[in-house]
């Protein structure tokens, strides 16, 4: 049997939620892909690291929780693994933070561009990284990785196209989400 399990990300101390305009909006981006880890985010339940194979996303707030969690060696930054980006367009609007997030996430799944990855890229990025760790599987049968809660949505989607199957699903933050195949 082999396992790919994900391990989101603990929340990130620029987590707030205040209300914020477009600019602002940016700025809370930006702060929150280079945020350390709130102090008070715990992992709920901690998955076995022993006989693993690790693999991190380049981003901050995943090394972090890598090392918070307790692995001390990481095999592998995966730079598919980095999160889909959160995208920003400038609005005429002041709302909370996370309202910013679906709004212009739902903008992005419709095709709007601006600054950032395009979300039909992103989703070829993460197909290529379930092709990649469908591959890997076979000399790793236990892969960890601790990545970002839109790359490990799509990700869990790809690699059930590819025979896996979940196990277990918990995307919050420190959430795991285990998948298996024969």
């Amino acid at each position: 049997m082999k396992e790919i399990i994900l391990v989101r990300h603990g929340k990130p101390a620029s987590a707030h939620n205040q209300k914020v305009n477009a600019v602002d909006y940016a700025k809370w981006v930006r702060n929150y892909n280079k945020s350390e880890l709130d102090p008070n985010s715990q992992p709920r339940k901690k998955v076995c690291l022993e006989n693993s194979y690790i693999g991190v996303s380049p981003l901050h707030r995943a090394k972090c929780s890598a090392a918070h969690y307790g692995a001390s060696h990481i095999h592998e930054e995966l730079a598919d693994l980095r999160e889909m980006d959160i995208p920003y367009y400038h609005l005429p609007f002041t709302l909370k933070a996370w309202h910013w997030v679906v709004i212009s996430r739902a903008l992005w799944f419709l095709g709007r561009k601006g600054r950032f990855e395009r979300f039909a890229d992103a989703k070829q990025r993460i197909e290529r990284l379930a092709v990649y760790l469908d591959t890997l599987s076979k000399q790793e049968p236990r892969i960890v990785l601790f990545g970002h809660g839109m790359a490990h949505y799509f990700l869990r989607k790809s690699l059930v196209k590819q025979k896996w199957r979940i196990t277990e699903k918990d995307g919050e933050f420190w959430g795991v989400t285990r998948l298996e195949k024969m």
